[in-house]
């Protein structure tokens, strides 16, 4: 997401690491979207350069010089940047971008689409011991069923998610454009393997970010 007109230039990855860009993005220490985000710049990279994972972290490690505040969430950042005018870039969950016109003011941002980014699909699931012990079993399963309904597909798309039934994504087809899009399995290995390498202490994460640091 950028500011109205886009003053920047903003068109790919490798407009957030030039010298005077202000990028706002959350923690991925403390944030799942902000994991999302990280990974999507930096398969970007490893794509652009032949997986070559030096070139990678030396891109991620210049992204990141760019970012002049780690709020704790993404919801922070977007805050940050668009209530607080922070930064001249938000990495954002497209849902969020679409969200934030509504919430802000129409007309004040552009939403910018990457060449390459990463299929974001976060998790839902019916936990066994929770619905065992409280008796919610059968309303649980029963509204992560629902989620995948024709009707539950709807409000996704209503509220800017992209819907997998295809018949409901067809019906949003000009909502939501076309995207180059890579897996965290293909590409990382499955979040197990990306957790331990970039996120845990010690990670590449630590390594490369450094706050104040220019």
């Amino acid at each position: 997401l950028v500011r109205k007109g886009n003053p920047k230039g903003i068109k790919d990855w490798d407009d957030l690491v030039k010298p005077g860009v202000s990028v706002v993005v959350a923690n991925p220490k403390t944030s799942g979207g902000a994991r999302w985000a990280y990974l999507a710049a930096y398969g970007y990279a490893l794509k652009k350069n032949n997986n070559d994972d030096a070139k990678a972290r030396d891109f991620i490690t210049r992204l990141y010089k760019n970012v002049p505040v780690l709020d704790s969430g993404a919801r922070g950042s977007t805050v940050t940047f668009a209530e607080r005018g922070v930064g001249d870039v938000l990495l954002s969950w497209e849902n969020e971008a679409y969200l934030v016109e509504a919430e802000f003011g129409k007309g004040k941002f552009d939403t910018v689409f990457p060449s390459l980014s990463i299929l974001a699909e976060p998790p839902v699931a019916v936990v066994d011991k929770v619905v065992d012990k409280r008796g919610t079993r059968k309303v649980a399963q029963a509204y992560l069923e629902y989620l995948y309904s024709p009707e539950g597909q709807e409000i996704a798309a209503h509220n800017y998610y992209r819907p997998i039934d295809p018949k409901v994504a067809a019906k949003y087809a000009s909502k939501f454009p076309k995207l180059s899009l890579f897996t965290i399995d293909d590409t990382f290995g499955g979040w197990k393997n990306a957790q331990k390498t970039h996120f845990s202490d010690g990670g590449v994460f630590d390594k490369i970010y450094q706050p104040g640091a220019k």
